[in-house]
């Protein structure tokens, strides 16, 4: 353990919806004391059982602990992860201020870049882990979360290398039954997360259509290969490596080979994915769009042609695909 380092007894997940739940629920089966701050009705049925019911990867089992959804309510707690929607940080954030003081360590697992530097700004940079979640939730009803996919949660210290502390973390998700893996370059899976994300949500909304049917249609197939080129050439003007990470769609050799050889590459992910049976995960963004929900448009999209405007790459799908899924986002309307 570090020189002056604490155990952590309490965690607050800031967002429980399915993903933050399902965190929370692994982290009580740890032996951590864990409060979610989550949306009624959601909050009102884990206070009144007193836990949550998690089915799904792993079987049926339940985790005693807390939720409110009132801000004011939330307790002191030496661990916070954050998984509201990305729009939602600041205010969220900002609404927790009176725990800032006791956070040892804060990381967010959720999309995009910025979330890094959104939390840094509240807690202090030195307190902030890098990280990515590649897990499957969905919120079954209030106070049961079905875990729908495995995947691995990545952590890593920002300034590159691992840690102690992201050891200790890493130790507890795996305890609470998920995976988890210290990377020695937390940035390069976030932005290789960043690459994948941005065709994954567009092609799956825009089309109406589950993932797997997208990578193995002609035209959807060759649109994801080309919106992962761009993205990569974004990243790789940012000073940042792609690589094919264990457990993520391999990006880097989407982008580094040929265009038959992606389309080939995309085809074959996408028959595993049926084969697998693992047809019914619902993409984000798509159950954003079927609910009528605001889309995580700034922080993955808007931040993709953010970043090619200010380093000065071309980036024509990206930016049509983000000015199609704006006229979806009942936040901004077909006005915007």
């Amino acid at each position: 353990m570090e020189p002056g380092a604490k155990e952590w007894r309490r965690a607050l997940v800031v967002g429980a919806g399915s993903l933050g739940t399902l965190y929370g629920a692994c982290l009580a089966r740890a032996g951590l004391d864990v409060e979610l701050l989550a949306r009624e009705p959601h909050a009102s049925a884990v206070r009144e059982a007193g836990g949550v019911e998690v089915d799904g990867v792993g079987g049926r089992w339940d985790a005693a602990l807390r939720a409110t959804a009132d801000p004011r309510e939330v307790a002191p707690a030496e661990l916070v992860v954050v998984l509201t929607k990305a729009h939602d940080t600041r205010a969220a954030l900002a609404s927790a201020a009176h725990v800032r003081a006791g956070v040892e360590l804060a990381v967010s697992l959720q999309n995009g870049i910025e979330k890094d530097r959104l939390l840094a700004a509240w807690c202090g940079g030195e307190r902030v882990l890098g990280g990515a979640s590649m897990v499957g939730a969905t919120l079954e009803r209030p106070g049961c979360v079905r875990h729908t996919l495995r995947g691995v949660t990545y952590l890593g210290e920002l300034a590159g290398g691992g840690s102690e502390r992201a050891d200790r973390l890493a130790a507890l998700l795996e305890a609470g039954g998920l995976q988890a893996s210290v990377v020695d370059d937390i940035v390069s899976v976030e932005w290789s997360k960043l690459v994948h994300a941005a065709p994954t949500m567009a092609l799956t909304s825009l089309a109406r259509l589950p993932f797997h049917e997208v990578l193995t249609d002609g035209a959807l197939g060759r649109s994801y290969v080309a919106l992962v080129r761009e993205g990569a050439e974004v990243a790789a003007r940012a000073g940042v490596e792609l690589r094919d990470w264990p457990g993520m769609f391999p990006v880097a050799s989407v982008a580094g080979s040929t265009e038959e050889e992606a389309l080939a590459l995309v085809r074959v992910r996408g028959e595993a994915i049926a084969e697998a049976g693992q047809t019914a995960v619902t993409i984000s963004m798509l159950r954003d769009v079927e609910l009528g929900r605001p889309l995580e448009l700034d922080a993955v999209h808007g931040f993709l042609v953010g970043e090619a405007e200010r380093l000065g790459v071309d980036v024509p799908l990206t930016r049509l695909t983000l000015a199609l899924l704006r006229g979806l986002d009942p936040a901004r309307g077909r006005s915007a």
